[in-house]
């Protein structure tokens, strides 16, 4: 029913994404805050990255649901979230990758309705207090110390800040609602994106708008090129070639996070490489 949502314990978590302005290393970004809160409790996460596809949704959500150790039984999302494939409201279609991620954790992710204004607008309300909260007069020096400051912030500002709704701070409704969360699995494998790249004839593997270095001996070959969120592993067959610091910046200059020993810089300029992902 549409209106006024009143939410059990464990009942509903709401996932949504908005984009925003942050500076990082001195310069002004774009970039896209995702949060998860849990509906009774109001317990809020958020976290920023340079684009929003379904590996930093997973991404974003692995951390999430660590941070509020357990799950609801639903995720509401919105209709225009990566979750969804096609479709909208109740009967949107679910990205099977998505729909897999979610039965891992034993939830399931639910479109709002088209045209619910206060459901949407609860899901969205988070973001006001990001903007006005969190960011103002805040500068960071890279994406990982962005959210670092975020956890940070949810931590000790979000869930400390007093909820009129609630009569209560969300800490102490999240006391609460935790024994209604659905425990997360025992064993939850790395969420990371896997492609085959060929060496260049300069000893490089490209991958987004970056270039990775990998041994000489291994130009010509392909190689499986594994993204993670902090990291990029480069394997040859099932051995471990490489394995460097993933460059989250998306601006189209080359990189070159390393250099193995005798190999030589790439030529200089600017790349972008399309359609690798």
């Amino acid at each position: 029913t549409r209106g006024t949502y009143h939410f059990k314990p464990g009942q509903e978590m709401q996932h949504d994404t908005s984009p925003h302005q942050v500076t990082i290393d001195g310069k002004k970004v774009s970039a896209q805050c995702a949060s998860l809160t849990l509906a009774f409790s109001r317990k809020l996460f958020i976290q920023y990255y340079p684009r929003f596809t379904r590996f930093e949704c997973k991404v974003f959500l692995s951390k999430a649901f660590d941070f509020m150790d357990g799950v609801c039984s639903r995720c509401i999302v919105d209709n225009t979230s990566v979750i969804v494939a096609g479709g909208t409201g109740p009967d949107a279609l679910i990205a099977p990758e998505m729909k897999y991620f979610a039965d891992m954790y034993q939830t399931g992710f639910v479109a709002h309705a088209v045209g619910d204004a206060n459901r949407s607008a609860r899901v969205e309300r988070p973001f006001h207090f990001v903007e006005n909260n969190f960011l103002p007069g805040r500068t960071f020096v890279s994406w990982h110390d962005l959210n670092r400051q975020a956890i940070d912030w949810c931590r000790n500002t979000s869930d400390k800040t007093f909820k009129r709704a609630l009569g209560m701070i969300p800490d102490e409704a999240y006391i609460i609602e935790k024994p209604h969360l659905i425990d997360l699995p025992p064993y939850r494998p790395p969420v990371y994106v896997a492609k085959h790249r060929v060496v260049d004839i300069e000893g490089y593997v490209h991958l987004d708008t970056n270039r990775y270095s990998v041994p000489e001996a291994l130009i010509g070959k392909s190689l499986e090129v594994q993204k993670h969120w902090r990291k990029v592993i480069v394997y040859d067959k099932s051995r471990n070639v490489a394995e460097h610091d993933r460059i989250l910046d998306l601006d189209g200059h080359l990189k070159i996070p390393h250099l193995w020993p005798g190999q030589n810089p790439p030529a200089t300029g600017r790349f972008q490489f399309t359609n690798l992902l």
